[in-house]
């Protein structure tokens, strides 16, 4: 009877000692903290990618974090609480964004502090200046209408250079263009006819003048200067012309006029390329002809838009947590009342805990997609090591019967240290969370109370259920406390309800069976893990 109330006194006063410990941590860190922070909230339409601890921010500096998100059923929006570090004051015009931070969707918020010449912001005001960025659905519908644009002018193409009516207007206009090109060269030939004509008549008129002059040189002196002015006037307007129309061959507008010819050359081979392309689009042919006259591809694109935006907004939510957790197990020492007749106790700290490192160690990775919902992976080094049971079965040809030295078949039970691992599914709902898969390389289950706004965590898992050196399954109850944001200490029992086995050599190992633990560890998220690795001396 006292080898059973013992045991179970000892269990009560640790639980006891680690609840109050756990307390005492909440109620000391919330005098300290109360101090040294206020909250503040905002209302956002879209609060998708933001959760508890998530980031805020002014200038690229962490100046707070998010306290919890609550919806507000007057005007169905979010309303985000904040808890803001007091160093950094909030004036009455500060403002407030939503901001992807990667391409896996990690969301924080940017805060401006406002101007000094507002009133501060006083525990529980409101940040009224919210400034909206767009999202990917917008995006998407932009690029929506960009392509119901583009088929539009497809459209309007189509009907215009399509058809008989088209090709008659573009030959009408090629007509037309030959026409004038025609006339211009016509035009040409008999402005140099006239030239020439009107410089004969010139030429006669100074005859005739020289005549007329004989008889009075003044009259003649002043007549052949205004002649020479008309003349030089004329010279001009003649070099004028010659340079415009030249020769008949090397005219500078027969020129411009064999690059037009050319030109409309080039235009009839185009609008032929044009009227070939328009063609091959009604008929349906090529990637545009596809995509104006089958509207499936239309539907395609809208089906992939959506999905798009559904792996966008889940992107937005993952979040990855690392977290490294060491357990020191006490074993058989002078506070765990162990049987003295199977340990005996020293009663000397140093010579109860020389069998040190007697520690269980974990590294697991937690990948969040939702709030509710997480997948875990694990890496446990178990001092315990790993049971195996070998059924042997011997054969021996002995015409003279069985041999008793040589048995027919045995049991062979192996202990190996060797990594394990965990790997498992959890939900949430509300305050309580389950986990179900692959504990410590066995089909196992557990159930977490998260308490205290989830820093402190009660825990309790059930694993090896077919261990050959157990009467029960293996039952492990343990409670963890957050602090800092980023460190823990767990306290707590492993394998309660199996009976205890020592170790041969150690006296003081525990083997198999109940044994109690206390240790801590530090977990960071994906935002931790980015700052960690953009503060190593790394040059690429």
């Amino acid at each position: 009877m006292q080898s059973f109330w013992t045991p179970l006194r000892v269990g009560l006063v640790v639980a006891a000692a680690a609840v109050a410990f756990a307390l005492g941590l909440y109620f000391i860190g919330a005098n300290i903290g109360r101090d040294k922070s206020y909250r503040v909230f905002a209302m956002f339409d879209d609060a998708t990618g933001l959760g508890a601890r998530s980031r805020v921010q002014i200038a690229g500096i962490p100046v707070g974090q998010v306290d919890h998100i609550e919806l507000d059923q007057a005007t169905a929006r979010a309303r985000v609480w904040l808890k803001i570090k007091q160093e950094y004051p909030l004036h009455r015009n500060a403002s407030i964004t939503k901001r992807s931070e990667s391409i896996l969707g990690d969301f924080l918020l940017d805060l401006t502090p406002g101007t000094p010449d507002q009133p501060l912001l006083k525990d529980g005001d409101e940040i009224r200046n919210v400034v909206r960025q767009p999202g990917m659905n917008e995006v998407f519908n932009q690029l929506s209408k960009i392509a119901g644009d583009i088929g539009a002018v497809t459209a309007n193409l189509r009907k215009t250079l399509g058809g008989e009516e088209g090709e008659n207007n573009l030959r009408t206009i090629v007509e037309n263009l030959t026409r004038i090109t025609e006339g211009i060269e016509g035009i040409i030939d008999r402005s140099q006819s006239r030239v020439d004509a009107i410089l004969g008549n010139v030429q006669s008129f100074t005859g005739n003048l020289r005549n007329i002059g004989a008889g009075g040189e003044q009259d003649v002196l002043a007549i052949l200067q205004n002649t020479r002015a008309a003349t030089a006037e004329a010279r001009d307007i003649l070099k004028t012309i010659g340079n415009v129309v030249g020769s008949q061959d090397t005219g500078e507008l027969k020129k411009s006029v064999g690059s037009v010819r050319s030109s409309m050359e080039k235009l009839d081979t185009s609008l032929a390329n044009i009227r070939e392309i328009t063609d091959k689009i009604n008929k349906g042919e090529g990637t545009i002809g596809r995509l104006v006259n089958d509207d499936r591809l239309a539907k395609n694109l809208e089906k992939t838009t959506s999905s798009l935006n559904d792996v966008f907004a889940g992107l937005g939510q993952l979040k990855i947590e690392l977290q490294e957790r060491n357990e020191f197990l006490l074993g058989c020492t002078g506070i765990t009342a162990c049987d003295a007749r199977n340990a005996p106790i020293t009663g000397n700290a140093l010579v109860d805990y020389s069998y040190n490192p007697w520690t269980k160690n974990y590294f697991s990775i937690r990948i969040i997609p939702k709030p509710d919902k997480w997948y875990g992976f694990e890496l446990v080094d178990d001092p315990r090591g790993s049971v195996r049971r070998v059924q042997v079965r011997n054969t021996l040809i002995d015409p003279a019967g069985p041999n008793q030295f040589f048995p027919s078949s045995y049991t062979q039970i192996t202990t190996e240290r060797q990594l394990k691992f965990s790997a498992y599914i959890a939900k949430r709902y509300g305050p309580i969370s389950g986990r179900f898969g692959i504990l410590e390389n066995t089909g196992g289950f557990g159930v977490k109370m998260h308490l205290l706004n989830d820093s402190l965590i009660v825990s309790a898992d059930a694993f090896e259920f077919a261990n050959p050196l157990k009467q029960h399954p293996r039952i492990k109850v343990y409670a963890d406390y957050r602090f800092l944001d980023h460190l823990f200490i767990t306290v707590g029992a492993d394998d309660l309800v199996n009976g205890r086995e020592f170790d041969t050599e150690h006296p003081t190992r525990i083997v198999n069976g109940r044994d109690y633990f206390f240790g801590a560890g530090f977990y960071f998220t994906d935002d931790d893990v980015k700052l960690l690795l953009s503060a190593l001396p790394f040059r690429f």
